[in-house]
């Protein structure tokens, strides 16, 4: 299972590894930080009049691994989250943008 961590692993805390993660990935790929949320990934990255890219974070938001049998759309279902997602329909409705393209890091 992914959630169980193989034996090699000294620190076992998920919270901790998911920090150190973070801090690692922020570090490798600087990005102008957001005011509202710090470390924020998702964001909307215009190359002049005619295209918006609106990246994604599938990652940050989801909700917990599990079997993945959710017959309702709630916090265990999230996949970018309902901030994220509140984001993405704003942004793509204010973009004035000719081409409009969404950038996901999940196949």
């Amino acid at each position: 299972l992914s959630k169980q961590l193989p034996a090699a692993y000294k620190e076992r805390d998920i919270t901790v590894l998911a920090a150190r993660a973070a801090k690692a990935f922020h570090e490798m790929y600087p990005m102008r930080e957001s005011i509202v949320e710090p470390g924020r990934v998702y964001r909307t990255l215009s190359y002049g009049p005619h295209l918006d890219v609106f990246m994604l974070d599938e990652r940050s938001y989801r909700g917990p691994n599990g079997p993945n049998l959710q017959e309702t759309y709630g916090p265990d279902a999230y996949f970018i989250g309902p901030d994220q997602m509140a984001w993405l329909k704003r942004a793509l409705l204010n973009s004035r943008a000719t081409w409009k393209v969404i950038a996901s890091d999940m196949p």
